[in-house]
């Protein structure tokens, strides 16, 4: 492991491609309106527009158990330092473009936030232990729901499912062939089955029912997995 600092905005580092590596992670500061503390992790890319960088209806490859490694991790630091924190999946929705497998773990959500010292360690202390490709997990895309991902976090810290590529519901409108066969091609491992947040497909539903209908992958609802 080899750890590396840029100068600038990191949506927007593509030349951290040229760094010879098997895949790269991304410490950053996560922001959001509300300010909420969150410790969060998450594939990236553009279903649409490229607003922060990246390229337009692109996304970059990901792997999807170091991503369920990571926010078990984070799930477990927020225990044992007793963490007043979110932990959770995003949906991909940023840059920087890359070729190589890349993951963004971060810590939000406002200035009071990034000056917390045990939050900051909880990040640290998940990349030392946890950075690992390997588990006996079973991957997936997933489809629907909010940005924050709360049902598909509910799946990945509660069962053997690992996300890699999430499109959430205010994406879907650029949801199509393409950029499935794109979600599909970019997580690794090779994803086993199409899961959906039903009741986070909106006004999309019937039109991704035909959609997948073609494919041969399962499709599956998270309902049915979490019981």
């Amino acid at each position: 492991m080899a750890l590396h600092f840029i100068e600038g905005n990191q949506c927007f580092a593509d030349s951290v491609d040229e760094i010879s590596a098997d895949f790269f992670v991304f410490a950053s500061k996560h922001k959001s309106e509300s300010g909420k503390p969150a410790l969060t992790v998450h594939s990236i890319g553009n279903w649409g527009k490229a607003e922060m960088g990246g390229k337009d209806h692109s996304l970059v490859p990901t792997n999807s158990f170091l991503l369920k490694n990571y926010l078990l991790a984070l799930q477990k630091q927020k225990g044992q330092s007793q963490l007043p924190y979110d932990v959770c999946l995003e949906c991909a929705h940023h840059g920087p473009w890359l070729s190589k497998p890349t993951v963004f773990i971060e810590l939000g959500s406002s200035e009071k936030q990034w000056r917390d010292k045990k939050a900051a360690e909880a990040i640290a202390k998940t990349i030392i232990s946890s950075t690992s490709i390997e588990g006996n997990f079973r991957s997936a895309i997933g489809i629907g729901g909010t940005h924050y991902c709360p049902e598909f976090t509910k799946l990945v810290l509660k069962t053997d499912w690992a996300l890699g590529h999430i499109c959430p519901e205010y994406a879907l409108p650029f949801f199509n062939e393409e950029m499935l066969q794109k979600a599909i091609a970019f997580t690794k491992p090779k994803p086993e089955a199409i899961i959906l947040d039903w009741k986070g497909l909106g006004k999309e539903k019937v039109r991704l029912v035909e959609l997948l209908e073609s494919q041969t992958l399962p499709v599956l609802r998270i309902k049915a997995l979490l019981g």
